[in-house]
């Protein structure tokens, strides 16, 4: 299992506003996952939103994008195929995380 890096409060308040959002979206629901929160579109996950705990880094966001390529976006070191890292550095960063939480949520439909 990947290292799960504790986060602070103000990356906790960050998350909490795109979980807060992306539960809104039509067919998402959510379950618990080591300190996130996984969001699934009907069967299909499409992220993971820290809660306590972040993978990669104390930064991040998971999201399921297979083959994007983008500068924001790193490869991510642990198992899964498509799984990519946004990386949250302040509090303008949330508007972006929002664009590629949906365009996760857009594929997962596809699958």
């Amino acid at each position: 299992m990947p290292k799960l890096w504790k986060i602070d409060t103000e990356m906790q308040r960050w998350c909490a506003l795109l979980e807060e959002e992306v539960t809104t979206w039509p067919q998402v629901s959510t379950k618990p996952m080591f300190g996130m929160v996984a969001l699934y579109r009907g069967k299909n996950i499409f992220a993971a939103v820290p809660r306590t705990r972040a993978a990669e880094t104390e930064r991040s966001v998971l999201v399921k994008l297979p083959g994007v390529k983008d500068k924001r976006l790193k490869r991510a070191s642990g198992p899964g195929a498509g799984w990519v890292p946004f990386e949250i550095d302040s509090e303008s960063d949330i508007a972006e995380a929002l664009r590629w939480l949906e365009r996760a949520y857009e594929k997962a439909e596809q699958r």
